[in-house]
C-alpha cells in the first residue's frame, strides 16, 4: 500500500518517539503530537531527530483522519496509532497537512511512495 509508513515508522528515532507516547493519557498524546509537529514546522531543519519526530507525528495524524497504512507492527506495538482514527482536531489535522506537504515540495520526484497519500488524507 504505501512505502512513506514504513520508511517513516521504522526509523530508530521515531520507535524511540512513538515508544515515549504509549503510556500517556488521550490528552497529553494529542498534545506530545501537536508539539512535535509544531516543532519540526517552527524550528527544526530536514535531518534533524526533531523533523523526523515531527514527520512521523504527522504521519500519526494522517492516519488518524484516514491514510492507510501497511505498517502492522507498529500498530501492534502503538495501539494508539489505530485507536484513534478518526480522532483528529482540526488544528492537528492543518498542522499536519503543513509539514507533509512541506515535506512533498523539499522532496520533489524523490519522495517515497505514499507520501502524497497520507498529505491527501489531511486536506
Amino acid at each position: 500500500m504505501s512505502n512513506w509508513d514504513e520508511y517513516i515508522f521504522h526509523d530508530v528515532d521515531n520507535v524511540e518517539f512513538l515508544d515515549d507516547l504509549v503510556d500517556r493519557d488521550p490528552a497529553d498524546l494529542f498534545q506530545a503530537i501537536e508539539d512535535a509537529i509544531t516543532f519540526a514546522l517552527r524550528h527544526a531543519q530536514p535531518g534533524d531527530v526533531e523533523y523526523l519526530n515531527g514527520l512521523c507525528a504527522a504521519s500519526v495524524a494522517a492516519i488518524w483522519c484516514g491514510a492507510p497504512f501497511s505498517s502492522a507492527t507498529v500498530a501492534d506495538e502503538h495501539p494508539f496509532v489505530r485507536e484513534y482514527i478518526g480522532h483528529c482536531d482540526e488544528t492537528l489535522q492543518e498542522q499536519a497537512s503543513l509539514l507533509l506537504d512541506k515535506e512533498i515540495d523539499r522532496r520533489g520526484d524523490s519522495a517515497p511512495e505514499g507520501l502524497e497519500t497520507f498529505a491527501e488524507a489531511l486536506s
